[in-house]
C-alpha cells in the first residue's frame, strides 16, 4: 500500500513538473505582435481595400499562433508557407524581426474608428475626384473627420489624427488652408493637422489649379503620446492673490457704503417727515390767513373811520395809525407770500418723497453690491487651489494616458503590444502614359559573344 502511495505521489509530481514546464512553451505561443492597418479608400473616402501588416520580435525560432479572417495572407520576410485554416494563421518564424500581411474583406472599412469623407468642388460645382484630374479651375477640398459611434472607445479615448495634405506648388497656387501647419516640402505644399483623441474637424484648402493632380490625402490613427510637464502658475497665482485682496477691499468698502446708505436712509426718512410736517403747518397757516384776509377784506370799507376815530378819541396816535394803515396795505402781499410758501411746502414734500425713495433704491442696489462683493470674496478665496486643479484637468485631457491595446483584427489575438492605423484617399492622376514598344536586340550566339571578346580580330 505504501509502495502504491510511493507511486501515486511520484506520477504526481510528474504531472506536476511537466505542467509547470509546458507554462514557457505556451508563453511562446503568444508572442507580443504589432499591427499596422493600411486603409486604401477612394478620393471621397469610400471604402477600399485593407491590408494589415503584423511584426514581431522572436529571440528566438517560434511557431507562432495568430488569428484574423483574412481574404489571403502573405509572408513578407521569408519564403516559408503560412498555414491558413478558417481565421486561425499557423507559421513558424525565425528569430528576429518577421512580418507578414494579411488582406481583410474591404467591408470592414465601417469598422473603422474613423470615418473620413472628402468633398470636391471646381468652380463651384461639386465634382467626382477622378474626374479632377488634368482640371484647371478654381478648387475647394472640404474634408470632414468623424468618430464612428460604433468603433470600440478604446481608439476614440487614446487616437490622435494626424492628417497631411500635399499639393504641388507648380500645378496649385493662392493656397488657403486655415488651421493647418504650412511646411515645404520640395515643390510641393504640405498642410498637416492634429486631431486629439475624441475629438472630430471639419476643414477646407482652397487653390487656383492648372492640370491637377495630387497625392491622396494621409491619415494616421496613431495613440497620443504627449509628455507634458506641469506649467509654473506662481505668477498667476501672484495676480490672483493681488485679485483676492482687492476681492476683501472691495468686500469692505461695499459694507462700509452700505452702513452709509443706512445713515442716509434713516436721514432721508427724518427729512421727508420734517417736510410732511412743514407742509402740514404751512397748509393750516395758509388757510387761516385766508380766511383773515378775507375777515379783513370784508371790514376794509370801515377801516379809514375806525382809524380816523380811534386817533380823535385818543386810542391811536397819529404815527400808529399810520403804521396800522401800512399794515392793511402790504396784507395783499402777506397773503400771496403765505400762498407762496404752502405751494412751496408742498413741493418740499414731494421733493423729500422722491429723495427717499431714491435713498431706497441705492439701498437696494448697495445691497445686491454687497452680496456680489462677499461672493467673489467667497469665490476667490480658492481661487489659487481652484487654477491647479482647472490646469490639471486641462492638461489631463493631452497627457499620455496607459491604456492596453487591443486587436482591430480580431479579439482573439490577447497580446497585440500596439496597433497603427494609415489611411489613405485615392489619389487624382492622369494615367500614364503607355511606353513605346522597342524592338528586341537580336541575341548574340555563342561565338558572337566569343569574338566580342577580342574586338581587334573582329574588326579585320
Amino acid at each position: 500500500m505504501k509502495q502504491t502511495m510511493k507511486r501515486l505521489g511520484a506520477l504526481g509530481l510528474a504531472l506536476l513538473l511537466g505542467a509547470l514546464g509546458s507554462i514557457p512553451a505556451l508563453a511562446a505561443e503568444l508572442p507580443e505582435k504589432d499591427e499596422v492597418i493600411y486603409v486604401n479608400l477612394s478620393p471621397e473616402g469610400e471604402a477600399g481595400a485593407i491590408y494589415v501588416v503584423n511584426s514581431y520580435d522572436l529571440p528566438a525560432e517560434t511557431t507562432v499562433t495568430d488569428y484574423g479572417n483574412y481574404r489571403r495572407v502573405k509572408n513578407l520576410t521569408t519564403t516559408a508557407p503560412l498555414t491558413q485554416e478558417g481565421k486561425k494563421i499557423t507559421f513558424t518564424a525565425p528569430a528576429g524581426k518577421f512580418y507578414y500581411q494579411g488582406e481583410l474583406d474591404s467591408a470592414r472599412t465601417g469598422e473603422l474608428p474613423w470615418r473620413v469623407t472628402v468633398r470636391y468642388f471646381l468652380d463651384g460645382k461639386e465634382t467626382p475626384g477622378q474626374e479632377l484630374a488634368g482640371a484647371s479651375g478654381r478648387l475647394e477640398m472640404r474634408v470632414s473627420l468623424r468618430q464612428n459611434p460604433e468603433a470600440d472607445p478604446v481608439w476614440r479615448d487614446n487616437y490622435a489624427l494626424q492628417t497631411t495634405i500635399q499639393l504641388d506648388t507648380e500645378s496649385c497656387k493662392n493656397i488657403v488652408a486655415e488651421g493647418a501647419t504650412l511646411a515645404d516640402v520640395g515643390q510641393k505644399k504640405q498642410m498637416s493637422y492634429i486631431i486629439l483623441p475624441g475629438k472630430e474637424k471639419d476643414f477646407t484648402i482652397t487653390a487656383d489649379v492648372v492640370n491637377f493632380e495630387m497625392d491622396g490625402i494621409s491619415v494616421n490613427g496613431i495613440p497620443l503620446v504627449l509628455d507634458i510637464d506641469d506649467p509654473d502658475t506662481q505668477e498667476l497665482k501672484d495676480q490672483i492673490s493681488d485679485l483676492q485682496d482687492g476681492a476683501a477691499q472691495l468686500d469692505d468698502g461695499a459694507l462700509a457704503l452700505s452702513d452709509g446708505v443706512d445713515e442716509l436712509e434713516y436721514g432721508a426718512e427724518a427729512l421727508r417727515d420734517g417736510a410732511e410736517s412743514l407742509q402740514s403747518g404751512m397748509r393750516d397757516l395758509n388757510a387761516s390767513l385766508q380766511m383773515v384776509g378775507q375777515g379783513i377784506g370784508k371790514l376794509e370799507p370801515l377801516f379809514p373811520q375806525l382809524i380816523q376815530g380811534a386817533v380823535a378819541s385818543g386810542a391811536l396816535s397819529p404815527q400808529e395809525a399810520q403804521k396800522i394803515g401800512g399794515m392793511l396795505e402790504q396784507l395783499p402781499l402777506l397773503l400771496q407770500g403765505s400762498s407762496a410758501l404752502a405751494a412751496g411746502a408742498d413741493q418740499l414734500a414731494n421733493g423729500t418723497d422722491d429723495l427717499y425713495d431714491g435713498v431706497l433704491k441705492l439701498k437696494d442696489g448697495v445691497a445686491e453690491l454687497s452680496d456680489g462683493t462677499m461672493q467673489l470674496r467667497d469665490q476667490s478665496s480658492d481661487m489659487d487651489t481652484q487654477v491647479d486643479d482647472k490646469v490639471d484637468e486641462m492638461l489631463d485631457e493631452y497627457r499620455s494616458k496607459d491604456f492596453a491595446a487591443i486587436s482591430f483584427v480580431d479579439p482573439e489575438n490577447p497580446a497585440v503590444a500596439a496597433v497603427q492605423f494609415v489611411i489613405k484617399t485615392g489619389d487624382i492622376k492622369l494615367p500614364e502614359a503607355e511606353a513605346p514598344v522597342q524592338a528586341e536586340e537580336p541575341k548574340e550566339t555563342f561565338w558572337q559573344r566569343v569574338q566580342d571578346l577580342f574586338p581587334s580580330r573582329k574588326s579585320k
